[in-house]
């Protein structure tokens, strides 16, 4: 159905999404606007107003933002942003204006601009006035300066009868009037012109300076002149002006440049763009004399990289010599000459122009070249050594030192041409290494690294310092950084380096360092260190079979004793990389073998004691033991016929040959006939399950058929009798289902006093199906002691989600064969919800409740741990069968779902934000222990502040002011009922539904109601009723009627106030959007704007994914909530 609002309504949300008022409400307005400005900057603003109007000025402020503006921050005021931006006439720079304005009080707070007047006139300029008139005239339109001072003032100013004739005041586009005085080709001033036509030649002479360059710049056609000041040249090319080079030449454009000279010229220009706004600007140039010389560019670094790749052909001169730039990467040329007691070297003579981080620029004669820097900054200093002198002599005392140092530096960068004598003869040999690792008794990892030289015939430790002339001590120093990051310590006495640490360092130094080691050398280790073996998870065979009801299972691993395989198995972790076993050595864990290891962990810890080889384990364990460990690298796995058998059955348990009874085979669709047939296999397999399906597919008939089934077999007495316990709403409702599909099985209704109730359980006729709900059971429990039931059945089974209540014990104290569970949602809040469910029907299925909350809670609920609760879903799968509306009902009506939003006004408002600070206040002045103490209390202020959203009279007895959800409410109500639809209105307060019935009989709108004071039988005829009668409106208190009802007439829901599980809700609405509906569906949550019912709407869809993480692996999250959680709300 579309619900269209009256043209009131309409109004209202206009209002609210365009955010403008109307006349009547407290907005800035023209008095205030003469009072704040004076005559001046009154007639200046408008005038600019209108002559350059904005447009969506106005901006509502947030919270924070409010902050950020230094504007403290009050719930329920309206706070507005008004903003623009404007060109000044010069348009090199804007003006950026905020006004802050207080809609609530009508008052602008404070401005700020980025022009100058703002600073110079008190704080107040033409942009602040201009941003106020126009959102005068948005807001009241122009006609508010209307016969006005301020009209009659900017007429006269602007010299026109009417300044408010759109487009009287408005100027020509700044961007556009520049364009259009700008002189034309024809008209262009004379020495431009010449500049047009004039080649220019570009020469650059080069200064070696402290860490770069300095570069002067002649320039010109046929003479070339320095340029004296590189910044006005780089100045005038920026602005596009005409620079004048001497008395004949002039640069208008670059174009005038050959190929390199442009290209050089846009790489100086972009260096100078892009510094000229930073602070380092002035570096550009060279300092000489304690300030900057405009006359020198000044090159370093990258900037010289870049200088030296695109200077191409320019003539270059360093000093007086004219040079060319070749970067071919060569170095100086070097020779070398043998001597009776040493070596001459030779180098031809050149000169270090400057290092940058990547090059070494030289000259030699009339080139300058590059080399790389490299060598960890070595290349460079030998290379500054060898421009000093053209010869060094080296005796032969030093060679080794110099073939080893030196020389591996300058062969990487250039050739060296030899006399009477082969360079390999001296090249640093290359010793042999030897690494020793050893292991004290507190397991403390020793190094000792040995390096052998042939030539000698001598062996060095590596950090021992003897024969330091004849050793290579390049490598050597290589060898020390590349094997002394896997240490932490030294010991001096005996030249080793040291690891100590813990387990974690141990393993990590076995696993990966060794080898990373054995890169560097040949590795030795100790007999005390190869004892700590590094080992893997052993191949193990897995034996199960099934006899008397029990599963038997053996795990026995090749090679390996009894005990030491239980030693790992109780070890085992699937969070830790390895551990490590009682004879120190380390089991490393196969991260493609943990899911099978911590199930095969999981269950020798349970059920294994001492022998993994001998474990009996309940038969509820097969489905998941086959699923985890069947077709697994590693395990051998042998199963008997019975095992088989029962995995068989399981596998097939929608397709067995259970026949549907015959007087249901025309009812029952086929998911159904699906789910009787699952619940028939589960009871053969000797399992419980839970019929999760969701709410509406007619859980209530698939147990019944279930039930009759049974019967047909032949079974009665004690192999049929069935105990079904129910919320009490529900009771009634169960004993006509039965006697509507299955009317052949006989029940009575355990109800009246207790000691009516007493006679019927003990002495009372047996009957076929027994029906009580979870309150009288709770009190009848003694009662049932003797009685022993062949099934049992809890519906709508979260009433059991808490596993300490009465409820939930007395289930369990049932003696009872066969178990089932029904209920739409098996999880609302928390995990430990399906544990309590599952203990009822498979008591140890999921562990203990500690047990469960160590594997399984904790791990999916607080580390959000993907495996673990992958694993929970495998375990519970096979018992859970849910199938959703969506997929098995696909000839069901859509549910729309709409949210709408009501904004509070006036004293309701002001009530709420009241209420709200002062929680808010008491919340933040608590620790998180005295929070603990007070949760009653701040529940009860939570609630209050409900109530407020639903109407302040709930709880204020004098209370006459604005409802507004009472009021949309109402008119939801009127517009669906006058086009013919039938309406299911929930709410959470008793005392809500007794207003919104006063609300309805003022319209002449009929209506039922249910709430916990309506007798079940009462119930019935209240709902058979509306299903008939012209009645349109069925007020329903949530928990007394979300469940349980069949409410088909209905096409509308509406949820009054929203409440914290969302589960809840949707089993309310459900009871109309389910099997026999023919009618699109419609639900309207009505939420409070800016409230707590924001929240627990935002808060709601964060949870809805919990039940659905294990039933089909979406997120799962908690709904527990703490007191930064509640002071987020508020």
């Amino acid at each position: 159905m579309s619900v269209r609002f009256r043209k009131e309504i309409q109004e209202l949300l206009w209002k609210k999404v365009k955010g403008v008022g109307t006349k009547n409400e407290i907005v800035y307005d023209l008095r205030h606007f003469e009072r704040d400005f004076n005559g001046t900057e009154q007639v200046n603003g408008l005038e600019l107003a209108l002559a350059e109007p904005k447009k969506d000025i106005r901006i509502k402020m947030l919270a924070n933002e409010q902050r950020e503006a230094g504007i403290p921050y009050v719930s329920g005021d309206k706070i507005f942003s008004l903003r623009a931006v404007w060109k000044n006439d010069s348009n090199t720079q804007s003006a950026l204006c905020n006004v802050y304005v207080d809609e609530t009080h009508g008052e602008w707070i404070s401005a700020n601009c980025s022009c100058s007047e703002f600073n110079r006139n008190r704080y107040c300029c033409c942009h602040v006035t201009a941003l106020l008139s126009q959102y005068l005239m948005d807001h009241w339109g122009a006609e508010i300066f209307r016969g006005t001072k301020i009209e009659k003032k900017l007429a006269e100013q602007a010299g026109v009868p009417d300044p408010f004739v759109p487009g009287v005041l408005r100027k020509t586009d700044q961007d556009l009037l520049e364009m259009l005085n700008m002189p034309q080709v024809g008209n262009m001033d004379p020495l431009a012109e010449f500049a047009t036509n004039t080649e220019l030649h570009m020469e650059c002479h080069l200064a070696k300076e402290k860490g770069g360059v300095s570069l002067e710049l002649k320039i010109g056609s046929k003479r070339r002149y320095v340029i004296k000041s590189m910044l006005e040249l780089f100045r005038f090319c920026d602005e596009g002006r005409v620079y004048q080079i001497g008395k004949t030449d002039c640069l208008s454009s670059l174009d005038q440049f050959d190929v390199d000279g442009r290209r050089a010229m846009e790489l100086l220009l972009g260096q100078y763009r892009h510094k000229k706004s930073t602070p380092y600007f002035s570096t550009m140039f060279l300092r000489t004399n304690g300030s900057y010389n405009e006359r020198y560019v000044y090159l370093e670094g990258r900037d010289l990289d870049a200088w030296m790749e695109n200077v191409g052909e320019i003539p270059c001169y360093v000093g007086d010599d004219q040079v060319r730039i070749r970067l071919d990467g060569a170095g100086p040329e070097i020779s070398m000459e043998r001597q009776p007691y040493g070596m001459l070297l030779k180098t031809e003579s050149f000169f270090i122009l400057a290092k940058t981080e990547d090059w070494i620029y030289f000259q030699t004669g009339d080139r300058v070249s590059r080399t790389r820097n490299q060598q960890g900054g070595r290349l460079g200093e030998i290379l500054e050594l060898l421009s000093g002198k053209s010869e060094f002599y080296i005796r032969n005392k030093e060679l080794p030192l110099f073939f080893g140092q030196m020389l591996p530096a300058i062969e990487d960068q250039t050739e060296i041409q030899t006399t009477g004598f082969a360079l390999d003869e001296y090249r640093p040999e290359i010793p042999k290494v030897s690494i020793y690792l050893d292991i004290s008794q507190d397991e403390i990892i020793s190094c000792q690294i040995k390096c052998r030289y042939d030539r000698s015939g001598k062996e060095y430790l590596l950090y021992d310092e003897a024969d330091r002339s004849v050793r290579n001590n390049g490598f050597e120093e290589e060898l020390r950084r590349a094997t002394g990051k896997y240490f932490n310590a030294y010991d001096e006495t005996n030249k080793s380096m040291c690891l100590s640490g813990g387990p974690e360092e141990l393993y990590h130094f076995l696993t990966e360092s060794v080898t990373e080691l054995g890169k560097s050398g040949e590795v030795f280790i100790s007999d005390a260190l190869q004892k700590l073996k590094v080992r893997k998870l052993p191949s193990v065979d897995i034996g199960i079979r099934m006899d008397t009801g029990l599963l038997y299972m053996s795990i026995q691993a090749p090679d390996m004793t009894k005990d030491e395989l239980a030693e790992i198995l109780s070890l085992y972790s699937n969070k830790k990389k390895f551990f490590r076993l009682k004879n120190g050595s380390f089991m490393t864990t196969d991260p493609e073998k943990q899911k099978e290891w911590a199930v095969l962990a999981e269950t020798f810890l349970q059920y294994g004691k001492k022998d993994p080889a001998s474990m009996e384990i309940p038969a509820f364990r097969a489905l998941y033991l086959d699923e985890m460990l069947k077709n697994r690298d590693g395990i051998s796995l042998e199963e008997n016929r019975k095992y088989k058998e029962l995995l068989f059955n399981m596998d097939t348990a929608k397709e067995t040959n259970d026949e549907v009874p015959e007087s249901l085979r025309g009812i029952l669709r086929p998911y159904q006939a699906d789910g009787f047939r699952w619940m028939k296999t589960l009871k053969r397999c000797g399992f419980c399950g839970i019929l999760a399906d969701d709410m509406g597919l007619g859980k209530t008939l698939q147990m019944l058929t279930f039930l009759l089934s049974e019967k047909e077999e032949g079974k009665t007495g004690d192999e049929l009798r069935t105990l079904i316990v129910t919320p009490a709403s529900l009771v009634y409702n169960w004993k006509k289902e039965i006697g509507q599909f299955v009317p052949e099985l006989s029940c009575k209704v355990i109800t009246g006093n207790a000691a009516e109730r007493q006679e019927m359980i003990q002495n009372e006729e047996d009957r076929d199906i027994w029906i009580t709900s979870y309150d009288l059971l709770k009190r009848d429990i003694a009662c049932y002691e003797n009685i022993r039931f062949a099934n049992q059945v809890i519906d709508e089974a979260q009433y059991i989600k808490n596993h300490g209540t009465q409820a939930a014990k007395s289930v369990r104290l049932i003696q009872s064969g066969f178990r089932m569970a029904l209920t739409g949602t098996p999880m609302e809040n928390r995990l430990s919800e399906l544990w309590s469910i599952f203990d009822f029907l498979m008591p140890g299925f999921l562990y203990g409740y500690q047990g469960f909350r160590e594997k399984f809670e904790e791990a999916i609920m607080n580390d959000r741990d993907e495996e673990v609760s992958a694993r929970l879903r495998s375990m519970v799968h096979p018992f859970i069968l849910r199938r959703l509306k969506k997929d098995v009902l696909t000839e069901l009506p859509d549910k729309i779902e709409k949210t709408v939003t009501i904004e509070l006004e006036g004293e309701q408002r002001k009530l709420y934000d009241a209420y709200a600070k002062r929680l808010k206040l008491y919340l933040e002045k608590q620790s998180k222990e005295e929070f603990k103490q007070s949760k009653l209390e701040v529940l009860k202020e939570l609630t209050r502040l409900r109530q407020l959203c639903c109407g302040p009279e709930l709880f204020l007895e004098n209370y006459h002011g604005e409802n507004a959800k009472m009021d949309a409410c109402v008119e939801l109500v009127r517009q669906a009922v006058d086009g013919g639809h039938k309406v299911l209105l929930f709410s959470q307060f008793t005392s809500v539904l007794d207003e919104i019935e006063k609300a309805l009989a003022k319209e002449k709108i009929e209506d039922h109601r249910i709430d916990g004071s309506v007798s079940k039988e009462q119930r019935i005829r209240l709902v058979d009723s509306f299903e008939t009668d012209d009645v349109p409106v069925f007020c329903i208190s949530l928990k007394a009627g979300g469940t349980g009802l069949n409410l088909t007439a209905a096409d509308i829901v509406i949820h009054y106030d929203p409440w914290w599980n969302v589960a809840a809700q949707n089993q309310a609405t459900d009871r109309a959007h389910r099997i026999g509906q023919r009618n699109t569906v419609t639900v309207y949550d009505l939420i409070a704007e800016n409230t707590i019912e924001e929240q627990i709407k935002k808060l709601q869809e964060s949870k809805s994914a919990l039940a659905e993480e294990i039933l089909s692996g979406e997120g799962i999250q908690s709904i527990v909530l703490d007191r930064d959680e509640i002071l987020k709300m508020l």
